[in-house]
């Protein structure tokens, strides 16, 4: 009776060491002196459970390594806060901790040295001998313990609200290193390699070796997938706030009757490098802006910040649009140690001439539609990238829409779009689509073009972003100058 109660006092230390490691690393639902009574409640029923289940076989370790692990994790569930499956893969945790240090170092350690100190006459279970593997297991518990509480518990933290408490994906891996322990336990002792066997320890080495390498790279498998979904979340914010940097209401200024602007971005990644905006200078020009950063991704959703706010900022009434660029140029420079460039295009419609001063800095040529007559392509004055050279000069030029004319303006990732058979989308088959829809409005016009790229695209991958910017000039509206007029001459009078 001495043996068996000993060595189901050595086994089911291993699972008050895996409620130990779940104590410190969850956060408690009750207070302390509940928790400690129903751990010992659970404590005195598990072990008089394992006793029961010794006294019949002490070769069967069926309660003692299943049933152990089972009560540690039906314990945590009720005892500490967080999804079950946080909880459940804390347990596990712990239980597969325990049965790696209990065979790689205790069964291991016990079995070389207690022959050698004489602690093993007739039976592994002999009484000095099994004294001395509750030493030994306490001894390496303790020290897991406080290793565990010092490095690796902050990093579980981490793990867990990485991924929200979401760890149902976890589960089974640990499950199956659980039952793989009892598994192999079950064989071995069926077979007769206990720890005086010439085999015990070269196999629990082995075996502990390959659950070690196991367990880093359960491990390994859930930073990695935590990694990846904070990524994402990360992303899906960096998406929101680029998205809400750029014009997203339409009809934008409803109340203003003398134009008609639609713009659209699809990037090729969750953030893009591609930009566009419009906004008043003043009551009576209108600014329009597409630009695209070299690169994709969060680098390049930065800078298209930095130079989408530079442009606007710089942007003012009765500014030659060259100087504007010559001066964010500069300004790019100082703040481009990544070596990115922008291609960009700025226009600025006087609402009461329909006359459009615009600067070009690399980019796309655009297209002008008059009224009653197709897409045209437009060849701007050229110049150099932003932020590719300090010092450079750009100059500004300009034409004329009259009522009902159409400016279309893109980025290279329309026309550069590539289909299955790595052919491009082209200029030809731009303005053969743009042909098909010069009378439509410009909340028309982009998705037309926008689906006809996607049918020539089919299920090739996106590789640059697509996008699009269309501005229709109606003309000056002599009501609201009248009225204006009116005001003036009234204020003279008085």
């Amino acid at each position: 009776m001495v043996t068996v109660a000993l060595w189901s006092l050595a086994v089911f230390l291993a699972s008050a060491f895996a409620a130990v490691l779940a104590g410190i690393t969850l956060a408690p639902k009750y207070k302390g002196t509940v928790r400690a009574a129903v751990w010992a409640a659970a404590a005195l029923i598990a072990y008089a459970i394992t006793f029961c289940s010794y006294s019949i076989n002490l070769y069967h370790d069926a309660v003692g390594i299943l049933g152990l692990s089972a009560m540690v994790c039906l314990v945590s569930q009720f005892l500490y806060k967080g999804t079950w499956s946080e909880k459940l893969v804390v347990a596990l945790m712990g239980c597969l901790i325990g049965n790696v240090s209990t065979f790689m170092l205790c069964g291991t350690t016990d079995s070389l040295l207690a022959p050698k100190l004489g602690l093993i006459k007739e039976s592994p279970y002999d009484t000095p001998n099994i004294l001395f593997f509750i030493f030994l297991k306490l001894v390496v518990y303790v020290l897991i313990t406080i290793l565990y509480a010092r490095f690796l518990k902050k990093y579980v933290h981490n793990t867990i609200e990485s991924v929200e408490g979401n760890m149902i994906l976890f589960i089974p891996a640990l499950l199956v290193s659980v039952l793989g322990f009892y598994v192999i336990n079950l064989f071995s002792n069926s077979n007769g390699i206990t720890p005086d066997h010439v085999w015990f320890f070269p196999l629990y080495l082995t075996i502990c070796v390959m659950f070690l390498v196991e367990f880093w790279m359960i491990f390994y498998s859930i930073n990695q997938s935590a990694a990846a979904m904070k990524n994402a979340a990360e992303l899906n914010v960096a998406t929101n706030i680029q998205q809400s940097m750029l014009p997203c209401i339409f009809p934008a200024f409803p109340e203003r009757e003398e134009f008609d602007i639609y713009a659209d971005m699809n990037p090729a990644k969750e953030v893009g490098g591609d930009f566009f905006d419009f906004f008043m200078v003043d009551e009576s020009h209108l600014a329009m802006v597409i630009a695209d950063v070299s690169g994709k991704g969060v680098p390049a959703a930065l800078f298209m910040v930095i130079g989408k706010t530079l442009i606007k900022d710089h942007t003012q009434p009765g500014r030659d649009l060259g100087e504007v660029f010559s001066q964010v140029n500069n300004l790019l420079c100082e703040a481009n140690s990544e070596g990115m460039f922008i291609t960009a295009f700025e226009g600025v419609l006087n609402l009461d001439t329909g006359e459009v001063r615009f600067v070009n800095a690399g980019h796309e040529m655009p297209f002008i539609c008059r009224k009653g007559e197709k897409f045209e392509s437009y060849k701007p004055l050229p110049g150099f990238v932003l932020a590719g050279m300090e010092n450079m000069r750009y100059r500004s030029g300009s034409f004329t829409l009259q009522p009902g004319d159409k400016l279309f303006q893109y980025t290279d990732g329309v026309t550069e779009a590539t289909n299955g058979k790595n052919e491009l989308y082209g200029m030809d088959r731009l303005k053969e689509i743009l042909g098909t829809c010069s009378e439509k409005a410009p909340s028309e016009i982009l998705p037309t073009v926008k689906q006809d790229i996607d049918r020539f695209v089919g299920k090739a991958p996106q590789f640059d972003d697509i996008t699009m910017i269309c501005l229709e000039y109606r003309g000056k509206n002599e009501g609201t100058t009248t009225v204006q007029g009116a005001e003036e001459l009234q204020s003279e009078q008085m």
